[in-house]
């Protein structure tokens, strides 16, 4: 049986991060304390500076082209043999370097219904699907508010079985180079076995988009953690993180 002891992967890609990063991971590193996490990115990458600054941190070396482009990096989460290679842990949590934790609630998350969690995109994302079976006559205009990839908690098994479910839509995102994330949230949404969370529960889990609109609609429940924090609404972010220089640069 998996366990509630998800896999955490940080990507990277360069040889150290800006201080913005470095103090978003510091905040994330702290709230997970106690549990596994890793670095992944190009088996060639000079690790000096990483083992240095997060030496409680592990690295999972993939192959150089994974990381060549934010392309190639989509086609990496667009496989699944990457899933599987983390099968055993039953969820993988990506965590990007402009994402941060604020708290850890993996156990609860792992223990849901849902198959992806992200943070909700308010104006929705939309797409004509004509693929696999929702092809010609069949096609199905579509719109979306759940998926960003930035800063989400994926179900190993399932997230496999659907990227094997569309073998279409993986060829044209592959080819395209699109973003995994939207391939979770159309053709999750078009599965009959894939469990997708609506707007309100995925703002409970994280947040990126419009920040203080999903506190005021949800009840006033602070997110698990945010993605690309310093983008949007930063003062909203900067009242919940603790102090730092850093801050002043945003």
């Amino acid at each position: 049986m998996p366990s509630h002891h998800p896999a955490i992967l940080v990507p990277i890609y360069q040889p150290r991060l800006s201080p913005i990063e470095e103090f978003s991971l510091d905040v994330s590193v702290q709230s997970l304390a106690g549990r596994r996490i890793d670095f992944i990115g190009p088996s060639d990458l000079a690790l000096d500076y990483y083992r240095q600054r997060y030496p409680q941190l592990g690295f999972i070396g993939m192959a150089p082209q994974c990381f060549a482009s934010i392309a190639d990096y989509n086609r990496l989460l667009l496989d699944p043999a990457f899933y599987e290679r983390f099968a055993a842990q039953g969820h993988v949590l990506i965590l990007q370097t402009d994402a941060v934790v604020l708290r850890d609630e993996l156990d609860a998350w792992c223990a849901s219904p849902y198959d992806y969690l992200g943070a909700p995109w308010p104006e929705g994302n939309e797409l004509f699907v004509n693929l696999d079976r929702f092809e010609g006559s069949l096609g199905k205009r579509m719109k979306v508010h759940v998926g960003n990839g930035g800063l989400s908690l994926r179900r190993i098994d399932r997230c496999a079985a659907l990227l094997r479910e569309f073998p279409q839509a993986i060829q044209v995102f592959c080819q395209t180079g699109s973003s995994e994330d939207l391939f979770f949230a159309f053709m999750g949404a078009l599965s009959g076995g894939f469990v997708l969370p609506n707007e309100i529960v995925a703002s409970h889990f994280a947040l990126e988009l419009r920040p203080s609109y999903y506190l005021a609609v949800n009840g006033g429940r602070l997110p698990m953690a945010g993605h690309a924090w310093w983008k949007y609404e930063p003062a909203f972010w900067k009242a919940l993180l603790p102090p730092s220089p850093v801050l002043d640069m945003v």
